[in-house]
């Protein structure tokens, strides 16, 4: 009987220490988290006698989500000439790797991995296509990320490269691709994974059916491109720079395209000066030629001014703020699969909200220099 009421004890001493300590949690990093937790599962059990027994070490360090990319049921399985050839480091069903919080606390991997191979589901979409031509698709590299630069496009974004040879070996073409798809609300996170893949699948087979080919391969290691560049916009009072700095995969063989980009951005003139910091830009790009892309881009900032104190008998001090909206536009010489530097002329336009005491509305001829680093 006193046994008995030594073990209830125990237990009901667990579970108020779980309650009071479990906000203590909170506040602590992930790692020891996990410990506090795993200490709380396994004392009470050490007290009675009981050996503990932990989940597979597997539970704690990974996680996998599955993904099926959906096909018609009706696709013909007539062999296909078309060979696939996966040389990514990951394994053949793998599409990428993130870090989530298991139990709200553990940070671990999550491997995406879909019901098949993907070499395998590319052929089942060349064979549903009833593609008759021969030779070896190599699938080379695919990422998928989250572009959160981008002011109205952040997502999801799927970037992979693939190539094409003949029978013999000859190199056809190659594929930069680059796939965005707006997720639905409440969609499945493994549904919306599912047809991003095959947005992919589907348009390799139609670039193939159409011989839609790049006979001129990328000559650049596929990899994220550093881009450097400082807009130098003049004012007929003064001058501005917005210096930028990005990260992201090649699109020379897009017709157009979209960007983000933060920024740092700093305005003289005779009687102030302004900067703002970390203002997200908008860019939206269009190639009208081998040689020549057209470039428009919007965005808001919020930093500070200063003032020649000379000029101004008084100040209110919300004009210490500056907050802006402004747009750009510029013709840029930038060739396909550029490498060094470039540069365009353009228009600006912006608007000044705050402060009050300068000029609403200010134009300005822009003059942009950078380098591409592929």
């Amino acid at each position: 009987m006193i046994i008995t009421y030594i073990l209830k004890y125990q237990h009901f001493a667990s579970l108020r220490t779980l309650r009071t300590l479990r906000g203590a949690a909170f506040a602590m990093p992930s790692s020891l988290a996990a410990l506090f937790i795993v200490i709380i599962l396994v004392t009470p059990r050490c007290l009675t006698g009981q050996v503990p027994k932990l989940p597979p070490l597997e539970a704690f360090i990974s996680d996998t989500l599955s993904i099926v990319v959906p096909f018609d049921s009706t696709m013909s399985n007539q062999p296909v000439s078309i060979q696939v050839i996966d040389s990514r480091k990951l394994g053949e069903s793998t599409v990428g790797i993130k870090q989530i919080k298991k139990w709200k606390y553990i940070p671990v991997d999550q491997y995406l991995e879909l019901n098949q191979s993907l070499a395998t589901l590319f052929q089942t979409q060349f064979a549903s296509d009833s593609l008759q031509m021969a030779g070896t698709l190599h699938i080379t590299d695919l990422i998928l990320w989250t572009d959160r630069k981008p002011f109205f496009s952040k997502g999801l974004c799927l970037n992979a490269y693939t190539t094409f040879h003949d029978t013999t070996g000859n190199p056809v073409s190659d594929w930069i691709w680059e796939i965005r798809l707006k997720k639905k609300k409440k969609q499945a996170e493994d549904e919306y994974l599912g047809q991003v893949i095959r947005n992919l699948i589907t348009a390799q087979s139609t670039a193939l059916s159409s011989s839609d080919f790049n006979l001129e391969f990328y000559p650049h290691l596929y990899r994220r491109q550093m881009m450097i560049w400082n807009d130098f916009i003049i004012f007929k009072d003064g001058f501005g720079v917005n210096a930028h700095l990005t990260l992201d995969f090649p699109a020379d063989q897009k017709s157009k395209w979209v960007r983000g980009s933060p920024g740092i951005f700093y305005r003289k003139a005779s009687d102030h000066e302004s900067i703002a910091i970390g203002g997200k830009d908008q860019i939206w790009f269009w190639r009208l030629s081998s040689n020549w892309i057209a470039k428009s881009s919007g965005t808001y900032r919020f930093g500070f001014n200063n003032f020649e104190r000379s000029h101004y008998s008084s100040l209110d001090f919300w004009n210490l703020f500056y907050v802006n909206l402004s747009s750009m536009a510029s013709l840029e010489y930038r060739p396909v699969y550029h490498k060094g530097l470039f540069g365009g002329i353009g228009l600006y336009q912006g608007v000044n909200i705050l402060p009050d005491v300068i000029d609403q509305f200010e134009t300005g001829l822009v003059l942009n220099l950078g380098i591409l680093l592929p």
